[in-house]
């Protein structure tokens, strides 16, 4: 299959006999700080230019990192560092003589702690290298957002070519937007729909562990939960603990890293916003029954996570896992809290099953329950939520790659005085 992926104005693009593929930004939770991965055909060294206006010459270089994925995909990462929040930059990265680059391309430094500054962020998950990942990676860079959020399943292969083909679709955004992945019950070894979890681990360098992590942009704290291959199976996924890529396994262990994260984030005066992202679903805007996360449904599953959603004031919970589109209204244990397009203050979390990067699906049919906001199932659908964040709103658009905004609403929360 021939897939095309659009570059952005300027100098941006591949030169040399060796040049960087796949490039994609990645946020260590450091404002100060950004981290750019790649990997080469051939072995090579690794160096990134990079400042505050267009070059060359560019007013910072660092040498690189050179690494062998698990199946030997020639690996390179720099941290470039000295970034003043907010500020845009400009860069290339290449071998130490620049021989072989890929430049120029740039991207906004992350906010600050507890800016006021809006920002955006998109978020898909469920993608495999197909044409349809091509448009929904082509449509998320036209929006040029500052994070980008696969929500898991992200390559449906054992093959490091197939990855690596990935990552160079995702390069029409991931050169300009920090890409923050999640671990899907395909991120776990098996069969050959199946990315070996350390694959996955190699290629991705998010902050500390790579499977359960936390970070903070802006006013926003965003959790990453590697919930394990299997939903019901409460002995698998990680939390944060431990070494990269590990963590101590199963639920109780990352409930009780999730609860005590979101309570230090409420006494955290720099968090307005708490977004959940994982790829199993809590709540299932389809008749599937997929209410592996949340208590009751037609399974009468284990509570592994809605408690703590309301106790801890949780905003967003986004996930994957159903190829479709489907959104909640604010909903708490099977309970509508506010229906309409405009929610104030709501104390409820909103679901949304965003397995939409480029593998949809038309299973099952669309649930009729009053929390059920919006359901795509019986249309096969490829896009992205795209979220924009203020200190007060959160104004929300479903883009599908064809027909355009297909579902929309407005979050008001007012803080508390205290």
């Amino acid at each position: 299959m021939t897939v095309s992926v659009l570059l952005p104005a300027g100098k941006a693009g591949p030169s040399g006999p060796n040049p960087p593929r796949g490039v994609h930004l990645s946020y260590m939770d450091n404002p100060a700080t950004a981290v750019v991965t790649w990997h080469t055909t051939n072995a090579s060294t690794s160096r990134a230019d990079w400042g505050s206006s267009t070059g060359p010459p560019y007013s910072f270089t660092a040498a690189g990192t050179d690494y062998l994925s698990p199946g030997g995909s020639f690996l390179h990462r720099v941290t470039l560092t000295g970034l003043t929040p907010g500020s845009r930059y400009y860069y290339r990265v290449g071998d130490a003589t620049m021989a072989s680059s890929y430049g120029e391309a740039s991207f906004r430094a992350a906010l600050a702690n507890g800016s006021a500054e809006e920002f955006t962020f998109a978020a898909a998950g469920d993608w495999s290298f197909s044409s349809g990942t091509t448009a929904t990676s082509n449509a998320i860079q036209a929006v040029n957002p500052n994070l980008v959020v696969p929500l898991g399943d992200l390559f449906y292969s054992n093959s490091e070519a197939v990855v690596e083909s990935v990552y160079q679709q995702w390069q029409a955004f991931g050169q300009g937007s920090f890409v923050q992945e999640v671990v899907g019950n395909h991120e776990y070894p098996g069969g050959s729909g199946e990315t070996p979890t350390n694959v996955y681990c190699a290629f991705v360098n998010q902050p500390g562990n790579e499977r359960t992590y936390s970070f903070k942009f802006g006013n926003t704290l965003f959790l990453a939960v590697d919930w394990g291959q299997a939903p019901d199976n409460t002995a698998d996924g990680v939390d944060a603990s431990g070494a990269p890529c590990a963590g101590a396994a199963g639920t109780n262990a990352i409930r009780t890293w999730l609860n005590a994260t979101l309570a230090a984030a409420n006494l955290d005066h720099d968090i307005i916003w708490k977004v959940v992202l994982q790829h199993f679903q809590c709540y299932d805007m389809t008749n599937q029954s997929y209410f592996w996360m949340c208590p009751g449904g037609n399974n009468n599953n284990l509570d592994q996570m809605e408690d703590i959603m309301n106790n801890r004031g949780v905003d967003l919970v986004l996930f994957g896992h159903d190829h479709t589109y489907g959104r909640s209204h604010p909903v708490k244990f099977r309970t509508l809290i506010q229906g309409g397009n405009n929610y104030d203050t709501p104390g409820a979390p909103i679901y949304f099953d965003l397995g939409t990067g480029g593998s949809p699906g038309t299973a099952g049919a669309c649930r009729t329950d009053n929390w059920v906001a919006k359901c795509r199932t019986p249309t096969a659908t490829t896009g992205f939520g795209h979220f924009r964040i203020s200190p007060t709103t959160v104004h929300y658009e479903f883009v599908e790659n064809s027909a355009g905004v297909i579902d929309s609403f407005t979050l008001t929360k007012r803080p508390p005085t205290d």
